[in-house]
């Protein structure tokens, strides 16, 4: 006789994507587990580190089309448009769990067909982008761990899952916790994978990504196990090369860990070299948070078999020093009291984290930057245009501010980003497909594990409404069998 099941619906990891499903369940009269393997008191998952930004839909059609652009071929069209669907009543979904959105943005790429049915909304009183008063993703994961907490959901805290667990027909049933004791829990529905991405396995990224090193600003607890009890069923993979980048800061530890952090370089004036001391992109992208500068980064040298551009250099002058924090304080390592970044910078340069220099050759020289003659020429060159308002990179004039105000700052700055995309290939109903397209029966996935994104990230809170979508649809998915 098969084992007694101990809930209905199980989830593996409570973030957006595990709140979402596991309030989907429960609201439909299901009993739900959750096991998450960080403590309740060092819990930092990706959506409380996030700028707590959601895209949401306005027309579905328009914004099916514009999904389907940004991902490049790497996502069916079926599953752009199941996400289109749900996103369009997200913001309510959101407002009747107790957090109103304001809008304040809408596609990234809004010269692409469809753009027009995006919007970008942000938590509470918010005026402008990442405007602190919005409360950032620390009053969205308040917002659905409240809900969460009033549902009857068992949220088991310390528990890794390790392996999933399949019956004699191949249906999955289960987990196993953790690699010594053998607990096991079982569902009668399946499971939801919603336990991130890979940011923090090595090899993973080695295998995967397109440069190296790549640094993570996201949760440190993502290390790839959703990846590894996915294959170890036959899941196949999809974009696995794909990630949401943009240039970041990585710093080392006492303890020999590196620290990562999201990196605001506004206000002008700035300038980004390679590792020769050479400009080679319009920097206006990385100081707007955008997600393009991160390509730029990739290029590899055939003579060299290296990345020119990895890391890159930030430059700036004491203006922008005293101007506030190079990154965002409310962010991040920030957000969940991993570090707090000095005001004005000091304890940082102290640090060694940025590197001073009387001249713009001595901080480049301080960096590592191979030539640090021909960054003072650049940036002399750069200094030149902004007399002129021109720029050889197309810079807009109104970021041509000149670096003028001694001392002079270097920054290495690296690939990285919030989060990998890649993970277990899933379908429109969020259900896990198998190396042969088939679906495996009872394994559904939602959030960074496989989002349903590709080659172009599509707007901010991109991340969030994908985990959030695709929640609710795997555990409707799953109990309706």
């Amino acid at each position: 006789m098969p084992p007694t099941p101990d809930c209905d619906l199980l989830v593996v990891g409570f973030g957006a994507a595990g709140a979402a499903a596991s309030l989907t369940a429960a609201r439909a009269g299901a009993s739900v587990v959750v096991l998450e393997k960080q403590p309740a008191d060092r819990h930092t998952p990706s959506t409380r580190m996030s700028g707590g930004l959601v895209m949401g839909v306005t027309d579905v059609p328009a914004a099916t089309e514009y999904l389907d652009r940004c991902a490049g071929g790497m996502v069916p069209r079926d599953v752009s448009a199941r996400w289109a669907e749900r996103a369009g009543g997200l913001f309510d979904w959101l407002a009747a769990r107790g957090l109103p959105m304001t809008a304040i943005g809408g596609a990234e790429h809004p010269e692409l067909p469809g753009a027009e049915g995006i919007v970008v909304g942000q938590p509470g009183e918010a005026r402008y982008r990442l405007d602190a008063r919005g409360g950032a993703g620390t009053d969205l994961y308040a917002a659905l761990t409240t809900a969460v907490a009033g549902t009857g959901v068992q949220l088991r805290w310390s528990s890794p899952a390790a392996r999933l667990l399949r019956d004699d027909a191949g249906m999955v049933t289960g987990v196993r916790v953790g690699d010594d004791d053998g607990t096991v829990v079982r569902s009668r529905s399946g499971v939801v994978l919603a336990c991130g991405g890979y940011e923090f396995d090595e090899a993973l990224k080695l295998d995967h990504l397109r440069a190296a090193p790549v640094y993570f600003y996201g949760n440190p607890g993502n290390t790839g196990d959703g990846v590894r009890m996915a294959q170890a069923l036959g899941a196949d993979l999809w974009h696995m090369n794909q990630m949401v980048g943009r240039a970041i800061g990585s710093f080392p530890m006492p303890d020999g860990s590196r620290l990562n952090l999201i990196i605001g370089i506004d206000p002008p004036g700035y300038v980004i070299t390679d590792g020769a001391g050479r400009r080679f992109a319009d920097e206006s992208q990385q100081a707007r948070l955008l997600h393009g500068f991160y390509y730029e980064l990739l290029g590899i040298d055939p003579a060299t078999g290296g990345h020119p551009r990895v890391p890159c250099y930030w430059f700036f002058d004491d203006r922008r020093r005293a101007a506030g924090p190079l990154t965002f304080p409310h962010l991040g390592a920030g957000a969940v009291g991993l570090y707090t970044w000095s005001p004005d910078n000091r304890a940082e340069i102290e640090r060694g984290w940025v590197h001073q220099g009387a001249t713009v050759a001595d901080a480049a020289r301080a960096a590592g930057v191979a030539d640090p003659e021909a960054a003072a020429a650049t940036v002399a060159a750069y200094n030149a245009g902004c007399a002129t308002g021109s720029d050889p990179l197309g810079r807009p004039a109104e970021t041509l501010v000149p670096l003028d105000t001694p001392p002079y700052y270097c920054v290495p700055l690296y690939p990285g980003g919030s989060n990998t995309t890649g993970g277990p290939r899933r379908d429109a109903r969020a259900q896990v497909l198998d190396v042969f397209g088939d679906v495996i029966p009872g394994l559904y996935a939602a959030g960074e594990l496989g989002q349903a994104s590709g080659l172009l990230y599509p707007a901010d809170g991109s991340n969030l409404s994908e985990a959030l979508c695709f929640g609710q649809i795997a555990a409707e998915c799953a109990l309706a069998g």
